[in-house]
């Protein structure tokens, strides 16, 4: 809140009763400054650099936690994406804040952390109001399928023969599953099920045993973030349908990862190849594909989706990966979904006795932590994780720019999931 500027009604009064005393003052500290100076010599250009760098520093250093308020703060960072980010003419999200390209609105990947903290939110207070803005999100998101080409497209309304991302209809998949979860509309599974169809039937290479890169682009290495995100809505989709053909999807897409993604143990390690170390969205999402297995009763899923939690754990060194916003938050989503899995729990204990979920838990935490101390701009969540410019990031194929609306959402919907998961207590 701004106070109003005093009235300066009277100032050449109060001038004229001051001056005599001013220049009393004024005498006396000159005195007392040229005692100062005489016992404290100034110091050189040097040394006052190194005291601002120390007590910059310091400040730096110090961290505020936030535990036990990530739901509002999730609440606020959605209604600062409205603010922020909404076109009212095209009555949907830019890419970029002030967006003034031709096609402002966001992609697939822009938009998929803002759908996860609305669902999210919806999860953990399940209000008709979350549930309702949640059911419009979704509804919208179903503009972006393109019936020409079977998939859903970058961008909404694109019904034409343009190229589309196979990873796209991983994550727009995954969050038409999470507004179900957030709904219990089933029209949303419908939705998800669309997802996995083109990802089987046109990204699965069955020469090649590989998931292709796009409909214009079939070979792009490994590719292990579109299987793992197709694992993982595939997996999910057999949970809440039953459907087994879901299941042998998953289970099919999980042995060629163990047979050609795991470099030191076939099998038994994280998901990476000579082309591509291990990334945080992949490894997330191959958790989240063993984890839904393994709730449908799959006891060698538990312990590999415990085993992977466990080794990334290791991997990152208990930190954030600090690739960048969105992918961080997918693998810490399905972390945190793992430390509450009553199941993947009762199991761990024969692959990994010293990982806790407490551990995983915390290691989450932290990560939002980082993101709350480190990247905020005037309550936006403009910078990456560890305090750098978004646009000194490049990831091989996409470049960050300033103000994208998927650098604030990420973080966003990793406060929301903490607000899912409550703190184990071991």
């Amino acid at each position: 809140m701004y106070l109003p500027l005093p009235s300066f009604h009277g100032r050449r009064q109060i001038a004229r009763r001051l001056r005599s005393s001013v220049a009393a003052l004024g005498a006396a500290l000159l005195i007392a400054a040229a005692i100062v100076v005489a016992a404290h010599p100034p110091q050189s250009h040097a040394a006052r650099g190194s005291a601002h760098a120390a007590k910059h520093k310091k400040k730096h250093r110090r961290r505020v936690n936030h535990n036990g308020h990530y739901l509002s703060l999730a609440r606020q960072g959605i209604y600062n994406s409205y603010r922020n980010w909404w076109n009212p003419g095209k009555q949907w999200f830019n890419d970029r804040m002030n967006d003034t390209d031709q096609y402002p609105l966001g992609t697939i990947w822009t938009l998929f952390p803002l759908w996860e903290a609305l669902s999210g939110v919806a999860i953990a207070q399940p209000t008709s109001a979350h549930r309702n803005e949640v059911a419009w999100f979704a509804n919208t998101a179903e503009t972006y399928f393109n019936s020409l080409m079977q998939g859903y497209g970058p961008y909404p309304g694109s019904h034409t023969r343009d190229e589309i991302w196979f990873d796209d209809n991983a994550w727009w998949g995954l969050g038409f599953v999470d507004a179900y979860r957030a709904t219990r509309d089933r029209r949303y599974l419908d939705d998800a099920a669309r997802g996995i169809q083109f990802l089987n039937s046109y990204g699965w290479d069955r020469k090649h045993h590989r998931m292709r890169w796009s409909t214009a682009v079939q070979n792009q290495g490994s590719n292990l973030e579109t299987l793992g995100g197709a694992t993982a809505l595939a997996g999910e989709l057999y949970e809440y349908t039953g459907n087994k053909t879901y299941r042998n999807i998953a289970r099919k897409y999980i042995r060629w990862a163990d047979k050609k993604g795991t470099r030191r143990h076939r099998g038994k390690s994280l998901y990476e190849s000579r082309d591509e170390p291990a990334l945080s969205y992949v490894e997330g999402t191959f958790i989240a594909g063993h984890l839904a297995l393994c709730r449908k009763g799959d006891h060698r899923a538990c312990r590999r989706a415990w085993s992977l939690g466990a080794k990334a754990y290791k991997h990152w060194r208990h930190r954030d990966p600090f690739y960048n916003p969105p992918a961080d938050s997918i693998l810490f989503r399905y972390v945190l979904q793992l430390a509450g899995d009553k199941r993947a729990l009762r199991l761990s204990r024969e692959v990994h006795p010293y990982t806790t979920p407490r551990q995983l838990y915390e290691w989450a935490r932290r990560a939002a932590e980082d993101a709350l101390n480190n990247a905020r701009v005037h309550g936006l969540f403009i910078k990456f994780w560890d305090g750098t410019a978004a646009s000194k990031h490049h990831d091989g194929y996409r470049s960050y720019r300033y103000g994208q609306l998927m650098t604030h959402a990420a973080p966003v919907a990793l406060l929301a999931w903490l607000g899912v998961v409550h703190r184990p207590k071991h």
